[in-house]
């Protein structure tokens, strides 16, 4: 199998929430499940979070797990590390529940892996009513995050710092496990926190 998606899902409220998560996170399996290139598994993960698992059962592709673990705290790895010890795709792809993929997503980042152990790419937001191409430094505190990276599962990175630059640290250490990586075209990440069409 060539890649996971890890999803990590808690609906509950916390201070800065984007609203209406759940809609959100249908969008986010949704576009998923629609991408062109088909040789990958999903796990959700439910951060503690019987309402993700209510949601998810509306989802009867074999390709998709919902597995619940214990609430951990927030900005925690452990939702990731969970969906990483699950994982069974030679590549890890993260995507966040107020996100979403376009159909191409997959495909662009298996044209671009070449002989790389991880890649990073740039992301779209929506801004100003347009969709505005969004530049990811990988060194740079703010600059990169989840939705801007693919790695080997063989390189056996795990979420360990907590926090709200959490996203950061896990890019960091990338570097420490491998120097065999590059950033790619940009893909079809859309960050977006409007429930709304998700093949745009």
């Amino acid at each position: 199998m060539k890649f996971t998606c890890v999803i990590p899902s808690f609906l509950g409220q916390y201070p800065g929430a984007a609203s209406r998560r759940d809609e959100k996170l249908v969008r986010a399996v949704r576009s998923v499940l629609d991408q062109t290139y088909t040789d990958f598994e999903l796990k959700v993960i439910a951060d503690g979070c019987d309402l993700t698992m209510e949601i998810m059962k509306q989802f009867t592709d074999p390709r998709v797990e919902a597995v619940k673990i214990q609430k951990a705290p927030l900005w925690d790895g452990a939702p990731r590390n969970t969906g990483l010890e699950l994982a069974k795709g030679e590549f890890i792809a993260y995507l966040d529940i107020d996100d979403f993929w376009g159909d191409g997503h997959l495909r662009k980042i298996a044209e671009g892996l070449g002989e790389y152990d991880w890649v990073f790419f740039n992301d779209l937001i929506f801004s100003g009513g347009e969709w505005v191409e969004r530049t990811c430094d990988i060194r740079k505190l703010g600059m990169n995050g989840t939705s801007n990276i693919c790695h080997k599962r063989e390189l056996g990175a795990r979420w360990a710092h907590r926090g709200y630059a959490h996203d950061h640290h896990f890019n960091q250490s990338l570097m420490m496990k491998s120097r065999k990586y590059g950033k790619i075209a940009t893909p079809e990440y859309f960050v977006m926190h409007i429930p709304g069409n998700y093949d745009m």
